[in-house]
C-alpha cells in the first residue's frame, strides 16, 4: 500500500513537472513571438482576385496581461469592458483616398471663371476647383480608426455570455453595414491533454 501511495505521489509531481516544463517553453515561445510582432511592419500583397491584402504579426496576451495594457489605454479599456473573455482584438487605421473626380455641368456657364476650394475637416478633407465648365475635386481623404473585438460578451447577471464581435469606427461618417464573424475552434494539442500528461509523468516518475 505504501509503495502504491509513493508511486501515485511520484506520478503526481512528475505530471506537474511536465506541465510546468511545457508551460515554460510555451511562455518563452510567446515572448519571442511578441518581440517579433512588435518589430514587425505592415506588409502588402495582391491576392488572386487582385485585391490588396495587408498583414502583420499578432501579439499574444493572456487576460491578465491584456488588462494591464488596458490600464494605460482608455480606448482599449472601453473596448473590452463588457467582455468576460476576449478572444481577439484588432486595432486598425484606414484612410480612403479618391483622386480627381470631375463633374461637368450639363450646360457651361456663359462667363468664364475659376475658383479653388480647400476643406479640412477632422473626418474628411477635400480640395479642388469650380469653373464655368464644372466641378473638379482633386483629392478626397477620409481617415478612420477601427477597433474590432471578438469574445464572450457579458449579457447581465445570471445570463450566459454570448460569443460576439464588435466593431467601433472613429469616423462617424463610416457605417458598418454588414458583419459576418467566424471563430475557428481547435482541439487541444495532444501534449496538453490529461491522459497524455499523466502517463508521461508516470514514465518520468519510474525513471526517477
Amino acid at each position: 500500500m505504501k509503495k502504491l501511495i509513493l508511486i501515485l505521489i511520484i506520478i503526481f509531481f512528475a505530471s506537474i513537472s511536465v506541465k510546468l516544463y511545457l508551460d515554460k517553453n510555451k511562455i518563452s515561445n510567446i515572448n519571442t513571438q511578441n518581440i517579433n510582432a512588435l518589430n514587425d511592419s505592415i506588409k502588402y500583397h495582391k491576392n488572386k482576385y487582385n485585391k490588396e491584402v495587408a498583414s502583420k504579426l499578432a501579439l499574444q496576451y493572456n487576460l491578465s496581461q491584456l488588462k494591464d495594457v488596458a490600464k494605460k489605454n482608455e480606448e482599449l479599456k472601453e473596448v473590452i469592458k463588457n467582455f468576460k473573455k476576449p478572444i481577439t482584438i484588432v486595432k486598425t487605421k484606414q484612410v480612403t483616398k479618391i483622386d480627381t473626380v470631375y463633374i461637368p455641368f450639363d450646360k457651361p456657364i456663359e462667363h468664364d471663371f475659376k475658383r479653388f476650394f480647400d476643406l479640412n475637416d477632422k473626418y474628411y478633407q477635400l480640395n479642388g476647383k469650380v469653373s464655368n465648365l464644372g466641378i473638379s475635386i482633386d483629392n478626397i481623404t477620409i481617415p478612420n480608426k477601427q477597433n474590432i473585438i471578438v469574445g464572450w460578451k457579458k449579457q447581465g447577471l445570471f445570463k450566459k455570455p454570448l460569443l460576439t464581435t464588435e466593431i467601433t469606427n472613429s469616423n462617424p461618417y463610416i457605417k458598418q453595414i454588414e458583419i459576418q464573424p467566424i471563430v475557428i475552434t481547435y482541439p487541444k494539442i495532444i501534449y496538453e491533454k490529461w491522459y497524455v500528461v499523466l502517463p508521461v509523468g508516470y514514465i518520468l516518475g519510474k525513471a526517477l
